[in-house]
């Protein structure tokens, strides 16, 4: 039993295909077929059942993948201790971030990383928030940045704050008017009462995604059953289809920033206890973060703390 069998069994648990695991682990589909069952020959025991489509794990191999998984897990955290102790800045870091997020946060670090550890790659892994959290646990990645807090996290990973976004009210010119509007001190945006706003369309974001969980709640709590009239999977879509003039819409301050600046678009706070949510980074408690890691979350930390 080798590092490489122990990859190779993992990737094809992944996978539950032997055709996409070859594919994943650029070696032949034969190859691979031998590798699993010289393995199984040497342990004694069968490791897929291969009645089943897509391939599943026997009970054994359910055992021999969790246990792959952990030993593999310490080599690379091993290997990251020591290329730190060697002061070499070479390597890889691979992220977990929700596909849009990647596109309004990466560009304000991606330069400044570079230049501090040109010969460090990114690997990003772009895709909706239970993926990105199923590929942590799996150690498919090494942390993730995800919006919406912890509630919901699974136990044995590490939240750690980068900064706190305020979700906003986005909508048409005319649809918000004085009279909807909070009295109150110096805020950049005004707040709008969100009770006034029934009634009126409203472009939501799909489900399964953290940005739908908390409007819900917030809305909710202004007894808003929205009439919605567009549903889209990306915030920045909703904030400009609002601005268009369809109707209003929430989305995290940041997506609207990406788009231009807050005075490009009517937005408006929200009196919500709701309203704001904490944007993190995730790891594995017994996780090695090495110094690109360490150096990446805590540019992170610094730009987006900072006034945009």
């Amino acid at each position: 039993m080798d590092f490489r069998e122990l990859t190779y069994i993992s990737t094809v648990a992944d996978c539950k295909s032997v055709t996409a695991a070859a594919k994943k682990l650029y070696i032949s589909q034969p190859s691979l077929s031998y590798i699993i069952s010289k393995v199984e020959a040497d342990v004694g025991v069968k490791l897929f059942d291969r009645k089943t489509n897509p391939l599943s794990l026997t009970y054994a191999g359910k055992k021999y993948v969790e246990t792959a998984k952990e030993i593999l897990r310490l080599r690379d955290n091993l290997r990251r201790e020591l290329t730190d102790i060697g002061a070499g800045e070479t390597g890889e870091i691979n992220i977990g971030i929700p596909t849009e997020r990647a596109g309004y946060m990466l560009p304000r670090v991606a330069g400044k990383f570079h230049e501090s550890f040109p010969r460090v790659q990114l690997h990003l892994m772009e895709s909706k928030s239970g993926d990105i959290i199923d590929s942590l646990i799996n150690d498919r990645i090494t942390f993730a940045i995800l919006p919406g807090g912890t509630e919901g996290i699974p136990g044995g990973l590490t939240a750690e704050f980068i900064y706190r976004e305020p979700l906003i009210v986005v909508a048409g010119e005319g649809i918000v008017t004085e009279d909807m509007l909070k009295q109150e001190d110096n805020q950049q945006l005004p707040t709008v009462d969100l009770r006034k706003l029934k009634g009126f369309p409203y472009i939501i974001l799909r489900k399964g995604q953290f940005n739908r969980r908390q409007t819900d709640i917030i809305l909710a709590e202004a007894d808003i059953n929205p009439r919605v009239i567009m549903e889209v999977s990306s915030c920045m879509s909703a904030a400009q289809l609002a601005k268009s003039g369809l109707g209003f819409t929430i989305v995290p301050e940041r997506a609207v920033l990406a788009l231009g600046g807050l005075d490009q678009f009517h937005c408006y706070r929200i009196d919500s206890q709701y309203s704001t949510w904490d944007v993190n980074a995730f790891y594995k408690k017994d996780s090695y973060l090495d110094k690109a890691d360490r150096y990446f979350i805590d540019l992170m930390k610094d730009v987006f703390t900072k006034q945009p």
